[in-house]
């Protein structure tokens, strides 16, 4: 009777350990998954800002509408990397700021496809001032940070001063639209750095 107890007990702990195993695994997977898709989003930002910052760059190479497919395709590239990221945040701070970044990023774009050069104008400047909002909720203020945390919130802080240049700017001088070039290149290389820096 004890010899049976005993093999009951037994079986029991294995059934355990064999399910504590199989959460641990699933556990590991989704953390392997949710760092897959946060690298593949911020990659997807960084090569999107680049392509907004070409668009955004005075050029002798590129015709006008060609720049403004450019930043157009950008900024779309930029609002699904970030959607991709907000998916893999933990806290809801994070993810609202995200989700305001993609909301500015569609913003803009939506400005730049509006033949209504005062509704252009506006759209773009409230979808760079959203994107400010949500860089500003997902950079980290509090803990110590490693340096891979560090260097991601680096880039993060470059991409908000890079995106506040480019609000501030005003597209109708020269003088504006070489600081737009500079705000959107700046901006291109905080994203740089947070891809870099994605664990």
């Amino acid at each position: 009777m004890n010899i049976d107890k005993q093999n009951r007990r037994n079986r029991s702990k294995k059934q355990q350990n064999t399910l504590n195993e199989q959460r641990t695994s699933n556990n590991q997977n989704e953390a392997s998954n949710a760092s897959i898709m946060a690298i593949a989003g911020n990659w997807i930002v960084a090569i999107g800002t680049i392509i907004s910052a070409i668009g955004s760059t005075p050029s002798t190479i590129f015709t006008q509408q060609t720049q403004n497919d450019f930043h157009i395709i950008g900024h779309i590239l930029e609002a699904g990397g970030i959607a991709l990221v907000s998916e893999t945040e933990d806290t809801l701070l994070y993810t609202v700021g995200d989700q305001l970044q993609a909301i500015g990023n569609v913003t803009v774009a939506a400005g730049l496809l509006s033949e209504n050069e005062q509704t252009a104008q506006l759209l773009e400047k409230q979808g760079n001032l959203i994107q400010v909002v949500g860089l500003g909720l997902v950079i980290q203020t509090e803990g110590k940070l490693t340096l891979l945390q560090t260097l991601y919130n680096t880039g993060n802080i470059i991409q908000l001063i890079g995106t506040a240049i480019e609000a501030i700017a005003s597209a109708e001088t020269k003088e504006g639209e070489d600081m737009m070039a500079i705000g959107a290149w700046i901006k291109a290389g905080g994203a740089i750095l947070t891809a870099l820096a994605t664990e």
